[in-house]
């Protein structure tokens, strides 16, 4: 084969053959109605604008036991957090849900003790706020058939980004980010 047909975009597109797009995926949320009164499973899955699959790293440290060179062993296994966008609805209901989330973490300032209770700036329990909620993270083929799908057991948000209000996006829509944190994921080939 010559280089210019090695090269060619015709060949490279058809070694590479079909490729998973990130546009193609699905989020669901669930397990969190036992800790939150809010309910968002209707909308969620159309509302998340971008979801991460998730990442892990194993902890190695080196063993240099005998002389010569070092050798790197595993200790542990650590999971990256991981971050979504969501859309808002008109009545800022998903915005709301995760600020409820996070205010069930820890008890913010102000928070109206006079009807629980918690004081504020208690930290709760994990069990209160994590245990049993699962966000599913699937990547789906151009003909919606999952081919993957991460679970992240016992996550909760730990951090809400700000949203922009301004005169200038007049064709645009109000989103946010989250960040997550979990105890560890599973995955399954569909």
């Amino acid at each position: 084969m010559a280089n210019s047909e090695f090269f060619s975009i015709s060949s490279f597109r058809s070694k590479l053959g079909v490729i998973a797009r990130p546009n193609y995926f699905l989020c669901k949320l669930s397990g969190y109605k036992t800790i939150l009164d809010m309910d968002i499973d209707d909308t969620f899955s159309w509302r998340c604008e971008r979801a991460e699959l998730p990442g892990r790293t194993l902890a190695t440290a080196d063993d240099a036991g005998g002389g010569g060179t070092s050798l790197k062993l595993p200790y542990d296994v650590t999971f990256a957090d991981t971050s979504i966008s969501v859309i808002c609805s008109e009545d800022m209901r998903e915005r709301i849900f995760f600020e409820n989330w996070i205010d069930s973490v820890v008890t913010p300032a102000g928070y109206d003790t006079a009807k629980t209770s918690y004081q504020a700036g208690l930290v709760r329990f994990h069990d209160e706020y994590a245990r049993g909620i699962k966000l599913e993270v699937s990547q789906l083929n151009s003909s919606g058939k999952k081919l993957l799908t991460y679970t992240l057991h016992d996550i909760y948000p730990t951090a809400i980004t700000p949203m922009t209000a301004t005169w200038e996006e007049v064709n645009s829509y109000q989103r946010f980010g989250v960040t997550l944190t979990y105890r560890y994921y599973t995955f399954d080939i569909e």
